[in-house]
């Protein structure tokens, strides 16, 4: 009996062990580990436009040109949203609807309120000014 006792302190006591270093292992790791910081890491946009005039010392005549290509690139990817619009919005609202399937009244007026939040515009942001 005192064996079966003593195994089973053991292998408790291992367990315990183990948690701890990886604990201890983890917070050492988390406090010397820094991201990578790197200026040629992209930001994210809107300032893509003044991240690039700057990594590349692009002139004023360049930066022009660089916002009349992302302008019109926009455009082609708004448009090729627009094309795509429906399919997406009909596979959306075929999952809704098996969602809707599975609930109980009360979640289905909790989700179809979640579902106003989540689906609702955007609020319209300020543009990104220039800095010249």
């Amino acid at each position: 009996m005192k064996s079966k006792l003593g195994i089973a302190l053991l292998w408790i006591l291992v367990f315990l062990l183990g948690g701890v270093a990886g604990a201890v292992s983890h917070c050492l790791y988390q406090e010397h580990a820094k991201p990578a910081t790197n200026s040629m890491i992209p930001p994210k946009p809107p300032d893509v436009v003044g991240w690039m005039v700057r990594e590349l010392q692009l002139d004023e005549r360049q930066k022009d040109s660089l916002k009349s290509i992302f302008s019109e690139s926009r455009k082609r990817y708004r448009a090729l949203g627009e094309q795509y619009k429906p399919q997406w919005e009909a596979i959306r609202n075929q999952t809704d609807e098996r969602i809707k399937q599975m609930l109980n009244a009360g979640q289905k007026t909790r989700f179809e309120a979640l579902l106003k939040k989540v689906y609702a515009p955007p609020p319209k942001q300020k543009p990104p000014q220039d800095s010249k």
